[in-house]
């Protein structure tokens, strides 16, 4: 009788132990995918030829700003191959911050140019999309 009580006691922790390792990974995990051309304009509940012109605007900003994450992917491969070298690093941190200039003014004026297409109740919500995005970049790690 009393190894029955142990084993449910053992069976008892053991189930709590699941289900907070559980809960652990799915409030941790990340958001499913990235941004796709149309989610904006989705979100956002546009419809007709503004959606259209929405559509176009994020294909494009997608487009560019993969390749300004890649040349900045490329440069901080390169900053990081220097390392223990002699070799004068400024050059590399200057273009890095030049890049990080681009891809900063380019979402600005992004989300700038949608919010023409946007009436008062869409350009809030345009806000609050944007705040949420910038929250989950800037998002500090868990220590």
């Amino acid at each position: 009788m009393a190894r029955t009580k142990l084993y449910k006691i053992i069976i008892a922790v053991l189930i709590l132990i699941n289900i907070g390792t559980l809960a652990f990974f799915l409030m941790g995990r990340p958001p499913h995918h990235p941004p796709q051309a149309g989610d904006l304009a989705r979100i956002l509940e546009i419809e007709g030829p503004n959606k259209q012109m929405i559509f176009k605007l994020e294909k494009d900003h997608h487009v560019k700003k993969r390749a300004l994450l890649e040349m900045d992917r490329k440069l901080h491969e390169e900053l990081f191959s220097k390392i223990g070298t002699s070799y004068n690093v400024n050059p590399i941190h200057e273009k890095i911050e030049v890049n990080y200039t681009k891809i900063e003014k380019m979402t600005y004026a992004f989300f700038h140019d949608v919010s023409a297409f946007c009436n008062a109740e869409q350009k809030i919500k345009l806000k609050n999309v944007i705040r949420q995005a910038f929250h989950q970049m800037r998002k500090r790690p868990k220590k």
